[in-house]
């Protein structure tokens, strides 16, 4: 399948782009909350402060029901709530649920398991505000999309209940960096030496295989209904189809959609490209049917 020519548009602009290997830390947080600079507007969203988590709701025009967290990626070591304001807000009148994005803490200064603590948190705080887990699905992209497995894993081992769901957008699921696509797909935003560098920076001398830092190291077994998405020229295709195969052999219900010639967590375009919009719908039905 052509990727469409928006799709090639954006190949044009991630190729003619900075290298990010070669910025400072300071220079990476600053792109980084360009990440949805061609993301378009949703309409009919609203935006709610939540100062207690150093986020925000995004909320539909319809009555919602039920409650998304949604992480932001990064590397675990940029990006912020704001840098996913429009895709929360996407995710918002795709699926009919109110979006939550809190901020959490970002290594190296606040190394493993800082992010997962304050995911577990969040899910804490949504429960304590009528948001219990049966009324929840936790999503994320990239980094964030591991972060989301992986503090599912956190609650199940701790007992708590566990979400409705599970939305993956490119996740990265192995920090130790083992997937075959990493060296050779053509991958215009994400590199080998990036990832092993920020997973570095993560893990702070921590087992790179550690299921609460790589999910796909883990037991996989009870964890909810889960939807990954992945770009198949990704470099972390293979963190995608792994963890996918492993679900299913753990016998979690868990669907992969692969979007043929796409790059890294391209849902995250809406409304720049058919194939994002296609995905952003994809993921509110999964929602919708989750919190049904």
């Amino acid at each position: 399948m052509t990727p469409s020519a928006e799709a090639q548009k954006l190949n044009e602009i991630l190729s003619s782009g900075p290298n990010a290997v070669e910025m400072t830390l300071g220079d990476q947080r600053a792109a980084g909350e360009h990440q949805e600079d061609l993301t378009s507007e949703p309409a009919g969203v609203t935006y709610e402060d939540v100062a207690e988590l150093g986020g925000f709701w995004a909320v539909p025009s319809v009555e919602p029901r039920g409650a998304v967290l949604y992480l932001y990626g990064g590397g675990y070591v940029i990006s912020s709530p704001d840098s996913r304001r429009k895709t929360a807000g996407h995710i918002a009148t795709a699926s009919g649920a109110r979006v939550l994005v809190p901020r959490y803490r970002l290594a190296p200064e606040h190394p493993f398991p800082a992010a997962l603590e304050d995911a577990a948190a969040a899910i804490g705080w949504l429960a304590e505000h009528d948001f219990p887990a049966e009324n929840l699905v936790i999503a994320g992209g990239s980094s964030a999309g591991g972060l989301a497995l992986a503090t599912l894993l956190k609650l199940r081992d701790d007992g708590a209940p566990l979400p409705a769901g599970a939305v993956a957008v490119s996740p990265w699921t192995d920090l130790a960096c083992t997937g075959e696509s990493l060296n050779h797909n053509n991958d215009l935003s994400v590199t080998k030496s990036a990832l092993l560098r920020m997973a570095s920076q993560y893990l702070g001398g921590r087992d790179s295989k550690n299921p609460l830092a790589s999910p796909l190291y883990g037991d996989l077994t009870g964890l909810p209904p889960l939807l990954v998405i992945v770009g198949g020229d990704e470099a972390l295709l293979d963190d995608s189809v792994r963890f996918v195969r492993q679900a299913g052999i753990a016998g979690v219900d868990a669907t992969l959609r692969v979007g043929a010639g796409m790059q890294h967590i391209y849902p995250v375009y809406a409304g720049f490209m058919p194939e994002a919009d296609a995905a952003i719908a994809e993921i509110g039905a999964f929602i919708a049917v989750r919190l049904a």
